[in-house]
């Protein structure tokens, strides 16, 4: 079975679909020279940054709330043809409403519905996950919460993302101490943008459970331990990573060092569209160019599903 834990509904967006409400309005992004250079990675990027920039150019064209409706139904009918059988999308109300000017709770309407209808539609079983944006800094955590908290019947877990270096995790304790008392998960982006004391700092005051990519905690033996002793698992995106010059190349990828160290790793795709890619061609790459057996591959397949949110 496949399950994908790690998948940004922001980063689904087809560029198809980009492109048609784009002229539908008017948008700048209509008129782009070459829309898929600008929203697709064609290799390594240098950082982090850069690859955010491919990611965050499409939302401005979802300009109503249908079309996040319609984002989120194409979200999972694209993840039906992958073959999954679960799927947890991630995203951020608040982002949205930054690009777009709409209400952070429309938008979570809008998404609801097209997931639900979708999965009904598809069979792919799906959670929901409410991203907090570091950016926006700790004095709208716990705003940020409240908006999710608001339709808390249509999320499973929070997660934060955003300017991992510069905005420290401690800092939205208190908001992520209100979501784990109303029953929502806890995933935290770490270990990606920054080092190992991102992922500590995610574990100690956020009480994440789950960490998204983690792989600089190779870094620190000391966290390997933790996080093996602990059953945290790593949301692990190998094309992802290679985007963002997190690792040099598939062959160099640190997952070989954490399933050495026991850390439960889960492989995902992160977002899709941006890296071209789907979640079978993670687990191929990682059999073909990481290396890794078909017993290392079925115990990854078996952490997904046992770090799943929301299965059965």
């Amino acid at each position: 079975m496949l399950f994908d834990l790690h998948r940004h509904l922001e980063g689904t967006l087809r560029v198809a679909t980009t492109r048609e409400l784009a002229a539908r309005d008017g948008h700048p992004l209509a008129s782009a020279h070459d829309l898929d250079d600008l929203l697709v990675a064609r290799g390594p990027l240098g950082g982090l940054v850069p690859f955010l920039a491919k990611v965050d150019a499409a939302p401005a064209a979802f300009s109503r709330p249908g079309d996040w409706q319609r984002a989120a139904r194409e979200c999972v009918a694209d993840a039906a043809a992958e073959g999954l059988d679960y799927l947890e999308i991630r995203f951020s109300p608040w982002f949205i409403r930054q690009e777009t000017g709409l209400a952070p709770e429309a938008v979570i309407d809008a998404v609801a519905d097209g997931v639900r209808a979708a999965s009904a539609e598809t069979g792919v079983r799906t959670a929901l996950i409410g991203i907090l944006l570091r950016d926006l800094g700790p004095e709208r955590g716990l705003e940020q919460v409240a908006t999710l908290l608001s339709r808390r019947a249509d999320f499973h877990a929070v997660d934060l993302a955003g300017n991992e270096g510069g905005v420290p995790a401690a800092d939205f304790a208190p908001a992520f101490a209100r979501a784990r008392d109303a029953g929502l998960r806890v995933t935290v982006h770490a270990g990606e943008g920054a080092g190992p004391e991102s992922v500590w700092a995610a574990v100690r005051h956020l009480g994440a459970e789950r960490i998204g990519h983690g792989v600089r905690s190779v870094e620190d033996p000391a966290l390997l331990d933790h996080l093996a002793a602990r059953g945290i698992t790593l949301e692990v995106a190998l094309t992802s990573n290679l985007h963002t010059s997190v690792a040099p190349s598939y062959a160099a990828h640190p997952i070989r060092r954490l399933l050495a160290a026991g850390v439960p790793v889960a492989l995902a795709t992160d977002d899709p569209r941006a890296s071209a890619t789907t979640l079978p061609a993670e687990y191929e790459a990682a059999r073909t160019r990481v290396g890794l057996t078909d017993a290392e591959l079925t115990r990854i397949a078996e952490t997904a599903r046992a770090a799943a949110f929301a299965w059965p």
